[in-house]
């Protein structure tokens, strides 16, 4: 059981697009980020340093998700971040949700589709 802390951040100061990285060590320099969680991880999700955006504004499943890999759907916490917990038990390696982050930059809210896999 650990935390896997997913970073979120304006890919430049031109584009309204994202980049992520991880607290795993991935960093693909773009939106193309797919982290691997184990059953029982707390996943989550905040601005990094000097990101360029204004506010995480949600964190959802995708309705077309293949899987189910979080016990619940991500929340807000009273520090902007948001979280949210791996099921207790893997429905499979490599097992696949995909899931949406909203993102303002001022008063505009955009939207992007990273990934989680199931490690084991």
């Amino acid at each position: 059981m650990a935390q896997r802390t997913i970073y979120v951040s304006r890919l430049n100061s031109n584009s309204t697009q994202i980049k992520l990285r991880d607290s795993e060590g991935h960093n693909p320099g773009n939106d193309q980020l797919t982290t691997l969680v184990d059953t029982n991880d707390t996943v989550v999700w905040e601005l990094d340093t000097n990101s360029g955006l204004t506010a995480l504004t949600l964190v959802k499943k995708k309705s077309n998700s293949p899987h189910d890999l979080l016990s619940i759907h991500p929340h807000q916490n009273t520090d902007g971040t948001w979280s949210a917990t791996v099921k207790s038990t893997s429905p499979g390696i490599g097992k696949r949700e995909t899931y949406k982050i909203k993102y303002t930059i001022g008063n505009e809210e955009y939207k992007d589709d990273p990934v989680l896999q199931m490690k084991n």
